[in-house]
């Protein structure tokens, strides 16, 4: 008996050592890009127990010795593991990278399949294709709803128009908050290579916890940190060579002779008439222009002439261990422009260190300085220099030898040349410096604790120095060039200086809560913005040495002026997100923030914006399986929230301020006053977007990705002035009066696929969006010259007669209803809309709007062994554009003597009477008046940028010691198809001829890593 009970005692102590329990720590780590996979799930086999990774991939469960372990994550493979030791480290094999990757949210990331809100994010390997000046460029066409336009090739000024989901306002700002590693920034201050992600927040479920600042959407910049695999160095080179898109033809000089005494016949009647005499014109056409009596300019060749070249320097380094990480880049760029003295240059530098001290605390930190500097001529800006190239007159002498400058057939002997070449320069130099520390503290596993300051100061420092150049006229008796005078006769120098501090600090919490089912993620923080700014200038001119710009060294018009402004400002703000399953999904936003702005004594001072999105994986429901082999992935989403607009038009719109320049005349003398030129409202406060989002996101086929949104986006409060009596004597107070809607929608959709060594994916992406302004209380409509806004129609759209053709003969104008203008056989003929009998004013009504419908792209990557291939075109489906002024009217400039283009020989005569112009005149009179005549289409299909890259092999990488290596040819801005007037680019909005025209770029390039 004895015998058994010992037996007995020693089998359960053995089964009871066989069931032992083991604590395990582990972490989930994909198997591409060897990072941790967040919000993986863990469960023991055959158990409800269970738990999933935190933020860095790790995980911790008690289970049984040899316990099955079933990891499973959306967008990965499940795997099985046997808990055999107290340490693991288990790798996913993704199966669909879109659905797997974090992405960056609102002081946060998700897991892109966990998103309920509309968010895109492109990563470096995005952007790296195109090679651009300014960074911003960079996102034309790649993210849906955001239109991205670019209205100069300026270097240093060639930033677009970025508009997220259409216009968010009438006269306070319409661009996006942007946010460089969370601290309120410029997207052109960052070189793409430091660039890990940029994420485009476009709904309210997104951007309701940047509240006050958030209605025009948001973009999330994430710059790259180092490492922990040792030291990776890399080093990226292009070079490119620039040349105008779109440049106007002009006419000849004796082509502008004989057409100049075509408009002179015209408008005065007589067939006798002329501007240039018969014996003239024959003289040019039988000699050969010699720069002494016959000329023959072709002003823009003659302009054009800087080498537009454009180059860029990047080096990285990324070097860390557990305990410490730095990410560093370098970067230089050169861009010169198309004209003399017009260039652009930038040096940058960005170290992001990283510290662990342990394993809860560690510090994250950026430390940035750059230094732009933008140069032009002082004689006149690059576009209006270019405009006068475009419209002189081909007679007119341009330039004789060297500092020898002709009048340029004009009474002011205003040169172009002379402005580009020998007017002076203006500098802006910008030095900038950031600094931001964040120690991010996780006292226990599911909570962690950030604390930040930052801190950016930028000292803008403007410098214009405005010289003489010698104008010259030819010497016909001599055969030689005599001074005239210098041009513009007085020198002056001008310069002003501003400094600006911007100081952020933050403090956020983030509570995780997983288990086997659920999901919780808790945010919460408060932030505050503080804005100084100091400015200082001061002018002077009469130089009697113009080597010596110093200003103490001018003689007359001594003038100085200074200033200053501050704001602030404060919110609070929190996220809920809930997953139960990864199945039902809901996310709940809210800030509460204070702008100075607005009065605090009338309680305007604070809003509270809110949000809720919420969202259903519908592809995990059991029901749903039986599709799984077609549809991998499906999701529906919705949410609904308000946004704010503190980007009024004023700093102070609450508070009276006094305008300086208000002098008057007392006792005998004039005293400087100050006035009260502006009525007040006290209770000026937000503008407000409210937007309601619903949204698909599909996996089709295990290489389709589709995602798909409509949106209504809804703008109140809008500010604007009501008119008020001329006797008040005071300009209308800001009220907040308007609404207005955007309506729109966006599909996006991706395949990839591999078809032998052969690897593509494409992607393509459409959107509309739709403006209407729907209230004016108090106005009838906002005029704006051409532009006018009024309810039921989009903001700012053209507005004046419906052109109907030509009048082609003097009985069809006794015929017609009477015009507000004497009409003549070849002019404009508008229509009589209100059937009086009469067209004049009333007969006005909308005639086009810019802002641009169905905006499209299509990018395609392809790869084969050592080569790859980038082709990436975009383009507008409907779009109008009004076009004026010099070069879109004949003979006309304002400020200059004129001439034409070639385009313009198409005029209207008896025998040509469906013409593209009307009559030719000296100036275009009244048929340059506001009408449809002039709104041309200008949608357009633009091949944005091809790039092709080849690899150098593996075994000769290795030989030479070197990591990788690659070098590539691509060209950008290689044609365009459009309907739009030849000369003219159809991106750039309301055309004339003072443009910086847009850029086609062809480069060469190399990235080299070790």
């Amino acid at each position: 008996m004895k015998r058994f009970l010992f037996l007995l005692l020693l089998a359960i102590g053995w089964t009871s050592a066989m069931a032992q329990s083991i604590a395990i720590k582990g972490k989930i780590i994909d198997g591409d890009t060897r990072e941790g996979v967040v919000g993986a799930n863990v469960a023991v086999k055959g158990t409800n127990k269970g738990t999933s990774t935190d933020a860095s991939g790790n995980f911790s469960l008690v289970v049984d010795q040899g316990a099955t372990l079933i990891v499973s994550s959306i967008g990965y493979d499940n795997a099985e593991v046997i808990a055999n030791s107290a340490e693991l480290a288990i790798t996913l094999k993704p199966n669909d990278r879109t659905l797997s990757e974090v992405v960056v949210v609102g002081y946060g990331v998700q897991k892109k399949a966990n998103l309920t809100g509309s968010v895109t994010q492109l990563k470096s390997t995005d952007l790296l294709k195109r090679q651009v000046g300014t960074t911003s460029n960079l996102l034309q066409g790649l993210a849906p709803g955001v239109s991205v336009f670019q209205g100069s090739g300026k270097p240093g000024a060639d930033s677009p128009t970025i508009r997220i989901r259409g216009i968010g306002s009438i006269f306070s700002s319409q661009a996006p908050l942007i946010l460089i590693d969370g601290v309120v920034s410029s997207l052109d201050n960052v070189d793409a290579n430091a660039i890990e992600s940029i994420t485009v927040l476009k709904d309210a479920a997104s951007t309701a916890v940047y509240g006050s600042r958030a209605a025009n959407g948001v973009v999330l910049v994430k710059t790259k940190r180092g490492g922990t695999g040792g030291i990776k160095v890399g080093y990226n080179v292009f070079v490119t060579k620039q040349e105008a898109t779109n440049i106007p033809q002009k006419v000849s000089a004796v082509e502008h002779m004989e057409l100049s005494n075509v408009a002179q016949r015209n408008q005065t009647g007589n067939p006798n008439a002329f501007v240039f005499s018969q014996a003239l014109i024959d003289k040019y056409k039988s000699t050969a222009p010699d720069n002494l009596e016959v000329f023959d300019n072709d002003w823009v060749k003659l302009l054009l002439t800087n080498s537009g070249l454009m180059q860029n320097h990047n080096l990285t380094v990324e070097a860390g261990s557990e305990k410490a990480s730095l990410f560093a880049s370098v970067s230089y760029l050169n861009q010169q422009g198309l004209i003399p003295n017009n260039s652009f240059n930038r040096f940058d530098l960005r170290l992001n260190p990283d510290i662990r001290f342990n394993d809860k605390l560690r510090l994250t930190s950026v430390l940035f300085f750059n230094q732009s500097t933008r140069t032009e001529p002082a004689g006149g800006s690059p576009e209006f220099i270019i405009r006068q190239a475009i419209g002189l007159p081909a007679t007119g002498p341009a330039k004789f030898g060297d500092g020898m400058y002709g009048d340029a057939g004009q009474s002011n002997r205003r040169n172009p040349l002379g402005q580009a070449e020998s007017s002076g320069l203006l500098q802006v130099i910008t030095p900038s410096f950031l600094g931001k520390a964040s120690f991010i503290y996780t006292p226990i596993k599911a909570l962690e604790i950030e604390a930040s300051a930052a801190r950016e100061q930028w000292y803008p420092n403007t410098k214009r120095f405005q010289k003489n150049y010698n104008v010259y006229a030819p010497n016909i008796a001599n055969k030689s060039y005599d001074l005239v005078a210098p041009y513009p006769g007085t020198n002056a120098l001008s310069e002003s200086y501003s400094t600006n501090y911007r100081t952020t600090y933050l403090a956020q919490a983030t509570y995780t809560y997983r288990d086997a089912k659920n999901e919780a993620k808790l945010l919460v923080g408060a932030q505050t913005e503080e804005g100084v700014t100091r400015s200082l200038g001061a002018s002077r001119s009469d130089f009697i040495n113009e080597g010596l710009p110093y200003l103490s060294l001018g003689g007359a018009n001594r003038d100085n002026s200074g200033g200053a402004n501050e704001y602030a400002l404060a919110g609070f703000y929190g996220r809920l997100n809930y997953a139960f399953q990864d199945k039902y999904l809901l996310e709940v936003n809210g800030r509460y923030d204070g702008s100075s702005r607005f009065a605090q004594a009338l309680d305007r001072q604070w809003g509270f914006f809110p949000s809720a999105s919420a969202g259903w994986v519908f592809s995990n429901e059991k029901f749903f399986s039986g599709l799984s082999s077609v549809i991998s992935f499906a999701k529906i989403r919705a949410s609904y929230g308000t946004l704010g607009n503190q980007g009024v038009p004023e700093l102070y719109p609450f508070a009276g301020t006094y305008a300086s320049g208000n002098d008057y005349y007392f006792n005998n003398t004039i005293n400087q006053g100050l006035a009260l030129t502006d009525a007040v409202n006290a209770g000026t406060t937000w503008e407000q977007s409210t937007q309601f989002d619903v949204g698909v996101d599909f996996q089709l086929l295990k290489g389709l990705s589709i995602t798909a949104d409509y949106y209504v986006r809804k703008i109140s409060d809008i500010l604007m002035r009501r008119p008020i009596p001329g006797y008040v004597g005071l300009n209308p107070a800001l009220l907040n009066l308007g609404k207005m809607e955007n309506r729109g929608w966006e599909v996006s959709a991706t395949y990839r696929n591999r078809i032998g060594g052969l690897r593509y994916d494409i992607t393509g992406v459409l959107s509309d969006v739709q403006n209407k302004v729907t209230e004016l209380p108090g106005v009838p409509y906002i005029d704006e010259g051409l532009l006018r806004s009024a309810e039921g129609y989009p903001l700012r759209s053209y507005y004046g007669y419906q052109a109907i053709g030509y009048f082609q003969s003097k009985e069809e104008i006794a015929s017609s209803p009477t015009h507000f203008f004497t009409p003549a056989p070849g002019d404009i003929k508008y229509a009589d809309l209100n059937g009086d009998g009469k067209v004049n004013a009333d007969d006005r009504t909308f005639i086009g709007n810019s802002f641009p419908r169905y905006e499209y792209s299509i990018n395609a990557n392809l790869s084969y062994g050592i080569f790859d291939l980038n082709l990436f075109g975009q383009g507008v489906g409907k779009k109008e554009n009004y076009i004026s002024g010099t070069g879109a009217w004949p003979f006309f400039a304002g400020d200059f003597i004129p001439s034409l283009l070639a385009i313009h020989k198409d005029y209207w005569t008896p025998e040509n009477p469906n013409a593209t112009f009307p009559r030719l005149l000296p100036a275009i009179g009244v048929n340059g008046t506001n009408s449809s005549f002039w709104v041309k289409n200008s949608a357009y299909f633009r091949l944005k940028n091809v790039n092709l890259g080849v690899r150098l092999p593996d075994a000769l990488t290795t030989k030479l010691g070197i990591g990788s290596a690659r070098f590539y040819v691509s060209a950008q801005n290689l044609f365009t198809l459009t309907p739009f007037w030849k000369g003219f680019d159809p991106e750039i909005n309301n055309n004339t001829a003072e443009f910086y025209p847009l850029i086609k770029t062809y480069t060469v390039g190399l990235n080299l890593k070790f």
